[in-house]
């Protein structure tokens, strides 16, 4: 048939966000597809070094190499797409959520050197 290499069962296959270097790469996956490539944010299935498959997080729409087996990763990226919810901000990192709260350091200060509350500074705080 005409598929040139089957995506290996034991190939790691990475969902991520589509960068504008993977613009030629959608290009030539919505061409095999017929299709345009799908606007706003994507999400792409990359197996090796070759992107096989992406979908709009806003449309759900997909884009599939016919010439290869995509369905397990058309799959996952619907999945993961439907976790998603539209507009929601990029983490940076798995710590991001506890570096946005931090207001000061964790590590140990000395002695002497700790500021007092100031009054009323705490929600619902009310002095004696």
């Amino acid at each position: 048939m005409y598929y040139k290499r089957q995506i290996d069962t034991a190939e790691t296959i990475t969902i991520r966000r589509a960068t504008a270097e993977d613009r030629a790469a959608l290009e030539r996956v919505a061409q095999r597809d017929s299709a345009d490539v799908p606007r706003g944010e994507l999400l792409v299935a990359v197996a090796g070094d070759e992107l096989y498959a992406a979908i709009s997080t806003k449309t759900r729409e997909v884009i599939a190499d016919p010439f290869q087996r995509t369905e397990e990763a058309v799959g996952i990226l619907v999945i993961r797409a439907a976790q998603l919810k539209p507009g929601q901000p990029r983490r940076t990192g798995l710590l991001a959520p506890l570096r946005r709260g931090r207001r000061g350091s964790f590590a140990p200060q000395p002695a002497g050197t700790l500021r007092p509350a100031r009054s009323g500074s705490a929600p619902g705080h009310r002095p004696l």
